[in-house]
């Protein structure tokens, strides 16, 4: 008898943990069919490739944050439930932007560095409703050109091959204009010595070549129009002249990794449209 009662405990047990499994394994494909292959947006985009949230939406520990457009965007390839958390890895996702239409669209999607975030889960059974609700704390809801309208209002039209010599006529005519904004109504303007003063480089890694541009010996320069927030990091990312052969893609990743001393005016950091040359050069 006592055999048999332990016989049927273990048996009790076994299929309690094979419905659990079963459970999570469901949870999991349902999650995985969501999120898999699309684009999610971080409420607070946060530097380091390696977050972790708890079940409120408060990251563990301490990360820098910085620009939406260079690192608050992620395309998801995995995601896997483990006991206690949920695992999304994927790719950041650079959103280059046209600097000077107000139809604002996406250009392309860079996309470039590897990203893990955890999202720690409560140990109670979970169905799909109440996971989006908790990653909801996390990342932010609502369609991409929306974010985007918000994010960036261009007031003059200077973009193109012909960027700089607009950007020239622009300071010449209308001296200390805002040029743009930027979310949260922060003003963009146009370097001018004396009055507004250029932003200084600290940190400005090379691109990397592609195998075909390399295969090709395609040399050049990619220009670009950069807007340098009042912290120092790009924030608007337009090319104005490229090079083809994925080589426009490597110097908009390069140049989203650089970091300035901010543009001064009055003695206070602002924001700044500034023209970047990209070269390329083969040894």
């Amino acid at each position: 008898m006592k055999y048999l009662v332990f016989t049927l405990i273990c048996c009790v047990l076994m299929s309690s943990t094979d419905v659990t499994a079963d459970t999570r394994q469901n949870l999991e494909n349902d999650l995985r069919q969501i999120y898999e292959h699309k684009l999610l947006s971080l409420k607070t985009p946060y530097a380091a490739n390696k977050l972790q949230f708890n079940a409120q939406g408060t990251l563990a520990g301490s990360s820098v944050a910085c620009p939406w457009s260079i690192c608050g965007m992620l395309q998801v390839e995995k995601v896997v439930l483990a006991h206690g958390r949920l695992e999304i890895g994927g790719k950041r996702v650079i959103l280059a932007l046209r600097s000077g239409k107000t139809d604002v669209r996406v250009i392309p999607l860079a996309t470039v560095r590897g990203i893990q975030i955890r999202v720690d889960l409560p140990d109670s059974p979970l169905d799909v409703p109440q996971v989006n609700q908790i990653l909801s704390r996390v990342f932010e809801g609502g369609g991409l050109l929306e974010r985007v309208d918000k994010y960036w209002k261009p007031k003059f039209d200077v973009g193109g091959p012909d960027a700089a010599d607009q950007m020239k006529v622009l300071r010449d005519s209308t001296p200390g204009a805002i040029v743009a904004e930027l979310e949260g109504g922060r003003p963009v303007y146009l370097v001018n010595p004396g009055k507004v003063d250029p932003p200084k480089p600290i940190h400005t890694p090379d691109p990397e070549y592609t195998d075909s541009a390399r295969q090709l010996r395609v040399q050049g320069t990619t220009v670009m129009l950069v807007v340098v927030d009042e912290k120092g990091y790009p924030e608007v990312l337009e090319i104005t002249k490229g090079l083809g052969e994925g080589l426009d893609l490597m110097a908009l990743t390069a140049v989203a990794g650089w970091t300035f001393k901010p543009a001064m005016k009055n003695g206070e950091p602002v924001a700044v449209m500034i023209n970047v040359q990209v070269a390329f050069r083969l040894q």
